[in-house]
């Protein structure tokens, strides 16, 4: 379960709202009995409902449909519905609407990619690349992990992640081995992965004893030549590959022989295409 603060989610609707909201103010709309709902205009697999439903209790707003994150909801379906006094539901509708559709959109592309790329081979792991808008992730690992992806390399903290920049102080990568030996003990739980865009220094961090090699942005015949090359050294090494990645293109990566695909097109894409709806309860005001 993603669990988000009270800040987090007030921090959410007051990017937004501000002070107040003006429009609704001045046209003297506040008190007026009102619904929101949220309909598919495409199939779509759903994200972050249950953090819309905690702002709508927030401002008093009850949540009358609800549908959980992961599922994956037909065009022109209703899936999400609120009533609540008129100004509280303008107040939260730029944030629920934002955050819905952003969350959803992720959650739709890994749907969509990693069921492509399960027809071709049901066991490799298809996961987002860590490429985000920064203050997004929580919100980004909750879609990616709803639309049925992995997480890779969530932090720092919880992942050996050894780069170009770690080389040029160690005096390169054919030192990396010598590195691990002397100082991995503390850290024996954790997998080691190195990366890299070199096809040959692949070939030298792969005899170092890591756990996981990362290719970025290798051609699909350049992969499949380093798995080649890693199975003849009976290297017990899984392989991880970086691209961008689209439900049209990752057939020939997946048969690469790659273990695990990250793909950066999960995270850069538009919203999921909703209608969000909000209007009176009753058809007439004075």
């Amino acid at each position: 379960m993603f669990y988000f603060t009270d800040q987090e989610l007030d921090d959410l609707v007051m990017e937004h709202l501000g002070h107040f909201d003006v429009a609704t103010s001045l046209l003297r709309l506040e008190n007026k009995p009102a619904k929101i709902q949220f309909s598919t205009c495409d199939t779509t697999v759903v994200c972050c409902t249950e953090e819309a439903m905690k702002i709508f209790t927030k401002f008093g707003i009850q949540t009358t449909l609800f549908t959980p994150s992961g599922e994956t909801i037909e065009k022109d379906v209703k899936f999400f519905e609120g009533e609540g006094l008129s100004k509280n539901i303008q107040a939260v509708l730029p944030s629920v609407t934002y955050l819905v559709g952003f969350a959803s959109g992720i959650a739709t592309r890994m749907r969509s990619l990693a069921g492509k790329a399960n027809e071709t081979n049901p066991d490799i792991i298809v996961a987002a690349s860590r490429y985000i808008i920064p203050n997004t992730k929580k919100i980004a690992n909750k879609a990616v992990l709803s639309g049925g992806g992995s997480i890779h390399c969530n932090e720092l903290s919880d992942t050996v992640m050894i780069n170009g920049n770690h080389f040029g102080f160690m005096g390169g990568p054919e030192r990396l081995e010598e590195r691990l030996s002397r100082y991995r003990k503390p850290f024996t739980g954790a997998k080691i992965m190195a990366e890299t865009n070199n096809k040959e220094e692949a070939l030298k961090i792969a005899r170092s004893g890591i756990d996981i090699l990362q290719l970025n942005d290798f051609s699909a015949e350049d992969i499949a030549s380093v798995k080649k090359e890693l199975n003849r050294l009976k290297l017990a090494v899984k392989l991880a590959a970086v691209g961008h990645y689209t439900p049209e293109n990752i057939e020939q990566y997946v048969r690469s022989g790659a273990d695990i695909l990250l793909s950066s097109w999960i995270m850069n894409g538009i919203p999921a295409d909703l209608k969000v709806s909000v209007m009176p309860i009753f058809d007439v005001y004075p």
